[in-house]
Order: structure tokens, then C-alpha cells, then sequence
């Protein structure tokens, strides 16, 4: 009895031992992949049920209206992170919730327009001390667009070594292409490029080609080519010529930041938006022109010479066809893609004096494409909880 006794302790020690250890295991796998859950979905706050638009509203249209809420409560104000934040994308009541590009996260969202160039502009923030790349592109369509953005951001995160500090800004400005051709038979050929003005630019569209043929059938195209023609029949142009300058209001010249202490960085932001930019806000309407092929983003009026010049400066690409992901589907035709061409923006209020306007967008750092990938850093990252302050 007494063997078999100890036989029977040892058993259950062996398959106490046996369990506690399996118990462990599941313990550490469970923890393991909770933290693996955890990092690799930092913003998944944006899922689930109830957090959806509830208006109807947009920042690039109400960005129209000088009196809307947009501008007079301030809800432009991205850079706020005590206002723009995550809670408040998660409350039915919250003002934001009304906006629909806002609440599904997208990349760009409109803040003001500008009464300067992107050239303009980089002159001052050169001056000023604060960082900005620009670039002279194509734009063919709104998603290459934002795909050369995030290019450019993503190349600024990698030579940083680390996540951007926002906010970051993108200061777009559009050449318009506006012409009219007759060759009616009997008379004087026609060629000219038609100047952009706030009373003929009212279908806000970038993209107009009048044209008579020797009948005199008239034909307007206000759409440019999906690029699959020839050009040599339509005379078509697929992209439009485009300056985008994308700045860095946290950052030095040489992107090291103004205010390496966390809460004094909004300081910062609040004088670039209130102090630097002041003068250079308007809501002219020329600013509302819309980006080549976009139903909703706008890229204002960018005064263009038709030969290469020191404010129009040469263009080489074109990101939809230059870009390798796109290179093998899509062939370049230089005349329909890469077109010279003239454009005219005048002022109205100014005696129609020739200027220019830029649309300026705030980069959401709550996007799928600069939030998830960790390409911007979250705005609320490291910052004191408001009752801590």
C-alpha cells in the first residue's frame, strides 16, 4: 500500500506539472498576440458600428461659404488636437461628425485658400525658417495626386528616421486649361486661351476646350482624356500642369523641430496659421476650381506661361504615368500628358489684375494611409491628458 501510495503522488504531481505548464502556455500565447493585436492595429478605434458620417456636410464645400460653421466655429482648426482628436471623431454629438471626408478618414482635408503661388509661398516659409519641399508636376487624376503626396511625405519620414510631427500642410495651385479653336471655312482660324475669371469659371471646372470645325459644328469637351486615345484626332490633353508645395510648420529649414518640448509645439502652429499666413487667406472663387478629374478636391488658379519660365518652371512629371506602378499599363504621349499650354487667372476685385490662388489642405494623420502606416504621428501620441495640464 505504501508503494502504491507514492506511485499515486508521484502521477499527480507529474500531470499537476503537465497541466500548470500547458496553463502557462496559453497564458503566454493569449498576452503575446493581444500585444501583437495591439501594435499592428493602433488605429482601430476608426471600426465598428456608430462611427460613420451622420451629415451630409464637406470641408472642400463648406470651405465655399465665408459664414459656415466651418470657418466661424473654427472647424478648419485640424491642428487643435484638443478638438480634432479621437473622442471626438467618436461622438454622435461632436460638430465633426456632420462631415463626411472628415469622418472616413481621408487624406486631405481643405483648410483655407491662399492669394499666393506655391512659389510664393516657399519664399516666405524659406524666410521664415520653415521647411517645405515644392515640386512642378502633371496631375492626370485626384488619386495620383494624393499618391505623389504621400510619396513625398513618406521620403521626408524616411530621411527623419522617425514619424513626422504635424501638422503637415500640402499648398496646391492648378494651371487651368481654357481654349477656344475655330477652323469654320470662310473664316480667320482661331486659336486663343481663354483667361480664368470668378463670373465664367462658375462650373468651377479646369478643363474647357471650345471647337469649330470647318461647318461650323461646335463642340465643347470639359473632361480631359482617360489617356487611351491618340491625341493626334481629339487634341485632348489628359493632365494638367501643377505646383505642390508641402510644408513642415514644425520644423526648421534643416526638419529639426522649432519646439522639441511637446506642449509648447501648438505655440508654434497657432503663430504659422495666425501670424505668418494671416495676410494670405481669401475665399475668391477662382480658388474653388476643381483638381484634373475630382469630384471634390479643389486646387485654385495657378497663372501659367505657355513656354517654360522662371515662375513656370518645367515639369517633367507626370506621377500617373511616371510612376512605376503605373508605367506598364499606361503609354506617355508628351503632347497629351506633358502639355505646354496658357493660363490666365485675374482678379476680379483687383481690376482682373493676373494672380494666382492655392488651396491648402491639412494632411489627416488619422487616415489609413498616414495614420496606419505611421507615417505622421498622432497627434494625442505623448501629449498630457487635458486634466493633467
Amino acid at each position: 500500500m505504501k508503494y502504491k501510495s507514492v506511485s499515486l503522488n508521484i502521477i499527480f504531481t507529474l500531470l499537476f506539472l503537465i497541466l500548470s505548464a500547458l496553463f502557462l502556455i496559453y497564458i503566454f500565447r493569449n498576452i503575446q498576440n493581444r500585444e501583437d493585436f495591439t501594435e499592428s492595429s493602433s488605429y482601430s478605434w476608426k471600426e465598428g458600428g456608430g462611427n460613420g458620417c451622420l451629415g451630409n456636410l464637406n470641408t472642400n464645400t463648406e470651405l465655399m461659404d465665408r459664414n459656415s460653421k466651418f470657418l466661424t466655429m473654427k472647424h478648419n482648426r485640424f491642428d487643435n488636437n484638443r478638438f480634432y482628436k479621437k473622442n471626438s471623431l467618436q461622438d454622435p454629438s461632436h460638430p465633426y461628425r456632420n462631415y463626411c471626408d472628415v469622418m472616413t478618414y481621408a487624406e486631405l482635408l481643405a483648410y483655407r485658400c491662399l492669394n499666393k503661388s506655391p512659389m510664393e509661398l516657399k519664399t516666405i516659409f524659406d524666410r521664415e525658417d520653415i521647411a517645405s519641399t515644392i515640386d512642378y508636376v502633371y496631375i492626370y487624376d485626384d488619386i495620383s495626386l494624393k499618391s505623389f503626396i504621400l510619396s513625398k511625405i513618406q521620403s521626408e519620414k524616411s530621411k527623419l528616421g522617425t514619424k513626422v510631427v504635424g501638422p503637415v500642410y500640402v499648398c496646391i495651385s492648378q494651371a487651368p486649361y481654357l481654349r477656344s479653336v475655330s477652323n469654320k471655312a470662310g473664316v480667320n482660324p482661331l486659336d486663343v486661351w481663354i483667361a480664368a475669371r470668378e463670373d465664367i469659371a462658375n462650373q468651377k471646372q479646369a478643363y474647357y476646350f471650345n471647337k469649330v470645325n470647318s461647318a461650323g459644328d461646335i463642340t465643347v469637351v470639359q473632361n480631359t482624356s482617360d489617356g487611351t486615345d491618340t491625341f493626334a484626332t481629339t487634341q485632348t490633353i489628359s493632365s494638367l500642369y501643377c505646383h505642390i508645395l508641402i510644408v513642415y510648420p514644425a520644423y526648421k529649414k534643416t526638419m529639426v523641430l522649432k519646439e522639441p518640448i511637446i506642449t509648447k509645439q501648438p505655440i508654434v502652429i497657432t503663430n504659422f496659421l495666425e501670424k505668418t499666413m494671416a495676410s494670405h487667406y481669401t475665399d475668391h472663387g477662382l480658388c474653388f476650381l476643381k483638381c484634373n478629374k475630382s469630384t471634390d478636391l479643389n486646387c485654385g488658379c495657378l497663372t501659367r506661361t505657355e513656354a517654360v519660365s522662371s515662375t513656370s518652371p518645367a515639369a517633367t512629371l507626370n506621377w500617373f504615368y511616371d510612376n512605376i506602378a503605373n508605367a506598364a499599363n499606361a503609354t506617355l504621349n508628351n503632347n497629351r500628358d506633358k502639355p505646354l499650354y496658357k493660363s490666365s487667372c485675374l482678379d476680379h476685385t483687383k481690376n482682373n489684375l493676373e494672380t494666382n490662388f492655392t488651396m491648402m489642405y491639412y494632411v489627416n494623420p488619422y487616415s489609413n494611409e498616414y495614420g496606419d502606416k505611421n507615417i505622421i504621428k498622432d497627434p494625442e501620441e505623448d501629449f498630457p491628458d487635458e486634466k493633467c495640464v
